[in-house]
């Protein structure tokens, strides 16, 4: 297995997240909002535990949490881009 350096990790990752973003925007840009709008809904914390006396770990919850904060991000680069996009078209 690689290793590579936290800078090297981080890079890839915006790196991919802008690549997302240029997507979505540009096929809400075609296709309308839904796929904006169905996003945003998958993006929202949902706690679907089998078990509702299961104590989850925070571990778990840290995860899940990054994973929000991370489609939060990328909604938010996407709605610019579109953004652009419509100004430029207008």
């Amino acid at each position: 297995m690689s290793h590579l350096a936290n800078d090297e990790l981080e890079g890839r990752l915006n790196a991919q997240r802008e690549t997302l973003a240029f997507l979505i925007a540009h096929l809400t840009h075609l296709e309308g909002d839904g796929l904006l709008d169905a996003l945003e809904e998958h993006s929202q914390f949902q706690d679907h535990q089998e078990d509702p006396g299961a104590v989850p770990t925070g571990g778990a919850f840290a995860i899940e949490g990054a994973m929000m904060r991370e489609f939060r991000l990328l909604l938010r680069e996407a709605r610019a881009r579109l953004a652009e996009l419509r100004e430029a078209e207008a």
